[in-house]
């Protein structure tokens, strides 16, 4: 097994035996951060991935976007690693899709990358400078590229790991959210918390 494949499975496992008490006040602490960025204040088209298990639980973040009138959009995947921005009305137009990942419906409308401003990105593990472990589908590697949009990357705190491996292909983010607080791709770890 490769490193990233067995660091994988190990972060995975650290994500699902993470108390539940821990998860939820982690998760309101990173939705305050994601709501006080001034990316976000001045972001029109947020684009979020639905949490799905011991996933960080963005339901709540989302209905606050669109209570705020943000447009937002949730992934959707159309196979071979490809993933379009559908934007969504209400969380109850979700459904399971792939990998029993709720999803809007194909005919949902479509962001082009070039519209979105601001992106949350998910993953099983980061480091605070930003470089992310995803679930190797390569989805937002393919994805990220094509926008201009400011990356967030939303990560409880005790899934940090200073030892994530890069690969060419692997696309940095902006930020780190965590509880602890935001930490901008650029700035070093010595200089703190944004």
């Amino acid at each position: 097994m490769s490193e990233k494949k067995e660091l994988r499975k190990r972060c995975i496992e650290k994500m699902n035996a993470l108390p539940q008490d821990y998860c939820r006040e982690a998760d309101g602490k990173i939705f305050s951060a994601v709501l006080g960025l001034p990316e976000y204040r001045n972001a029109k088209t947020v684009f979020c991935f639905v949490g799905m298990q011991a996933e960080i639980q963005t339901a709540s973040l989302i209905e606050e976007m669109l209570r705020a009138g943000k447009q937002v959009a949730v992934p959707r995947c159309a196979g071979k690693g490809v993933m379009h921005a559908h934007v969504i009305r209400s969380l109850a137009e979700l459904r399971p899709g792939t990998m029993g990942i709720l999803e809007p419906s194909a005919e949902a409308p479509v962001l082009s990358p070039e519209e979105l401003d601001l992106i949350l990105l998910p993953c099983v593990s980061a480091s605070r400078s930003g470089e992310r472990l995803g679930y190797g589908g390569g989805f937002y590697d393919r994805y990220l590229p094509k926008t201009k949009a400011f990356r967030a990357l939303l990560i409880r705190e005790r899934l940090l790991s200073d030892d994530i491996p890069r690969e060419a292909h692997d696309q940095p983010v902006d930020a780190v959210i965590t509880e602890a607080g935001i930490f901008r791709r650029t700035q070093s770890e010595n200089e703190g918390v944004s």
